[in-house]
Parts: structure tokens; C-alpha cells; sequence
């Protein structure tokens, strides 16, 4: 039962504001703010006189009157977005402060994505052969399946250790942005000395950014290099890790191939400039916060694969053809291959065997791949 206020008297200096100062009581872990209760035309001349005497948030704030706001203190990731504080009004109107979308740590130096832009050329195959050539290298690696688009994935079934018990992409939850390295290294399933944390489409939707930024910082804070299957490429624009990333780009020695290699060079040249061009701009009204980075990374090589089932060499690009094509001495990075087909290695891998062995002629191309690594990484064989 609310007893009728009495009707409050004013002077000229008084000043009166609504939702500040209001008496308040906690139920079921909400706040219900109790508005002072006032006669409608006080309340009216109240917030006219604020309008043209009081400061902007002042009358702004007495023409906000909550009825409730819960009181649940929402874990938010480290690096989660620093949205655009709440315009202020001014004489020339509404200015939102101009401050960074997202901070980020420090680069991760020793993270390197593999991608390309055409599909069944054997990204995920050789971002594995990688990784343990650069293991056996007697360097500390791990393998991150970031293919976490729809009906990608699958890691673990294609090197044969689906049914090694240790976490997967949705055993990784970090609310607060951060996760510890070691902890998680332990818990990965192994393969051959390499850490693999995959992704099963089949089991629950994609991972949230932040944190597969977490993983990806604390797996390379305790590992010399972390080598990432990025499918397509599509998580490189929203990860700042993966932006931050050395990238190999996977090209298939045919004309369309090529053609679809270019285009993604230059795509992941574009999405670079994009993330630092956004470091300092908010959101626009309407529009999503992205994360954004400082340094973004280059492209340090490009590893070319000869198509599956060329008869007798026809319509495959000799090396000298993509180098020419791709203008590479106009790039900073490197031409590697080719990676031939291996009937025997294919035939593994359906079988679900995984990769048992390397044809000699593509260990030696991997062994070059490896050593392009750990000059952009810092790292060598010990």
C-alpha cells in the first residue's frame, strides 16, 4: 500500500532527479528501484527547469526512470570488447568517445595458420605432417583445428584418435578470456608428442572468439610453435591470434587453383589492414564490435600441391608457371612444393589409420616447410 506523497514545494535553486538517490530492495537477486513518487505536473516542471539549467547528464538522467535492473555480475572474457561508453550530450549533440573496440596481449609470434581458398587440397593433412616434422625437430608443438564452420572439422578422426579420451573444442569454456597453458596442454589427446585440441561439428556449434583466443594464447605462451588448421580461412577475420599469425597459404597447381590463391593472399593482406585500421574506431550504430589487433601478420609462404589424379601430368601448373603467375618476387615469402599425391597415405587416411608415413620426395619438401617455420617463429631444433 503506497501512502499519497505530500505535494513538495520548490525554490528556484532546487533541483530534483528521479532514479538518483531512490530507496531500493534486493529480492531474488534483482533490484527493484523505488521511484520517489511525485504530483505529475511537479515532476514535469521539474525536468523542464533541469533541461535548462542543470548539466546535460543531469537532465538526462531525470528522464530515466528504471522500474528494475538486475543485479547478476556477468563474467566478461579478459579481452572482451570495450564498448563505447554512453554518448554525452552536448551543444553540438551526441559525440561518442573514440577508444579501442577490444584489447588485446601481446602477439602470438609463434602461431602459424595454414589456409587456402580451394577445397579437398589436403590443408588439414599438411598442417599435421607439419606439426610433427616440426616435433621431431625436438620442438614443443601443438595442432589447433580452427576449421569451425559447419561441417568442418574432424581433426581427430582424420590423424586416427577419436577415441583418445582428452578435451575437445566444447570442453573449453573461458568465461573470463584467459586459460592456463600447461593445464591445457595436459589435458589435449597426443599424437605422436603433439598436442591436438580439435573440432566436432557433430557435438555442439562453433567456439566463441574469445576463446579461441584464450587457447591459442596459452598454448603458444608454453609451446615453441602452435600450427593452426584454418580450413578456409574464415575464423582468421575474427580471432586476434589468427590475425596476428604467420600465414602459409595452400595452393593447388592448376590454373583455377592459382587463381583462388591469389585472391586469398591478397584477402588475408585486406583483412590485416582492416583489423588495424579498426583500432581505434567504435562501432558504428547498429553494428557488431569486432575485435581488432595492432600488428597484423604476413603471408611467409605459399606451399603448392599438385592436383590428385593428374593423368600423365595434364592440366597441372609446372612451379615456375605458379611463380610467375603469383609474382612472387614482388611478395616477401617464399614458394614451396610441390606436395605430390600419395595413393598410400590417402588410402590410410579413409581407412582411419591416420598418417602413418611420408613419401620421401614430400618429407623433404615438409623438412623445408619446417625449417621456413622456425625462422619466422624464432625457434630451432635443439
Amino acid at each position: 500500500k503506497i501512502e499519497p506523497a505530500a505535494e513538495p514545494t520548490f525554490n528556484a535553486t532546487m533541483t530534483m532527479q528521479i532514479s538518483v538517490g531512490a530507496p531500493h530492495t534486493e529480492r531474488h537477486g534483482w533490484s527493484f528501484h523505488r521511484p520517489q513518487v511525485m504530483n505529475g505536473a511537479c515532476a514535469r516542471d521539474v525536468r523542464m527547469r533541469d533541461a535548462r539549467t542543470c548539466r546535460p547528464w543531469q537532465a538526462e538522467s531525470a528522464r530515466r526512470v528504471p522500474a528494475y535492473q538486475p543485479v547478476h555480475a556477468m563474467a566478461e572474457p579478459a579481452c572482451s570488447p570495450q564498448l563505447s561508453p554512453p554518448a554525452r550530450r552536448t551543444h553540438a549533440g551526441a559525440q561518442p568517445a573514440r577508444m579501442p573496440v577490444c584489447a588485446t596481449q601481446a602477439p602470438c609470434e609463434n602461431v602459424i595458420t595454414l589456409s587456402g581458398a580451394s577445397g579437398g587440397a589436403g590443408t588439414t593433412t599438411l598442417a599435421a605432417m607439419l606439426t610433427r616434422e616440426l616435433a621431431k625437430r625436438e620442438n614443443d608443438c601443438a595442432i589447433v583445428d580452427a576449421d569451425v564452420r559447419a561441417g568442418g572439422g574432424g581433426l581427430d578422426v582424420l590423424l586416427g584418435i577419436e577415441h583418445e579420451s582428452g578435451s575437445r573444442w566444447h570442453d573449453i569454456h573461458a568465461p573470463l578470456g584467459e586459460l592456463d597453458g600447461e593445464a591445457l596442454r595436459r589435458r589435449l589427446p597426443h599424437w605422436d608428442g603433439v598436442g591436438v585440441l580439435a573440432y566436432n561439428c557433430w557435438v555442439q556449434e562453433e567456439p566463441a572468439w574469445f576463446e579461441m583466443q584464450a587457447a591459442l594464447q596459452s598454448l603458444a605462451q608454453v609451446s615453441d610453435a602452435v600450427v593452426v588448421d584454418a580450413g578456409h580461412g574464415l575464423e582468421i577475420e575474427h580471432v586476434p591470434a589468427l590475425v596476428e599469425a604467420s600465414h602459409i597459404v595452400v595452393a593447388e597447381l592448376t590454373v583455377l587453383g592459382l587463381a583462388r590463391a591469389k585472391a586469398h593472399i591478397e584477402w588475408l593482406r585486406r583483412n590485416g589492414e582492416r583489423n588495424v585500421a579498426r583500432a581505434q574506431e567504435p562501432p558504428r550504430p547498429g553494428e557488431e564490435w569486432k575485435p581488432i589487433v595492432g600488428v597484423p601478420g604476413h603471408v611467409i609462404g605459399v606451399l603448392c600441391v599438385e592436383p590428385p589424379a593428374v593423368a600423365k601430368g595434364r592440366g597441372a601448373v609446372s612451379l615456375e608457371e605458379a611463380r610467375k603467375y603469383l609474382q612472387m618476387e614482388h611478395m616477401e615469402c617464399e614458394l614451396m612444393g610441390p606436395v605430390r599425391s600419395d595413393a598410400r597415405l590417402c588410402g590410410d587416411i579413409l581407412e582411419g589409420l591416420g598418417i602413418r608415413r611420408v613419401h620421401r620426395r614430400n618429407a623433404r619438401v615438409l623438412g623445408d616447410v619446417a625449417e621456413m617455420v622456425e625462422r619466422a617463429c624464432g625457434i630451432g631444433g635443439r
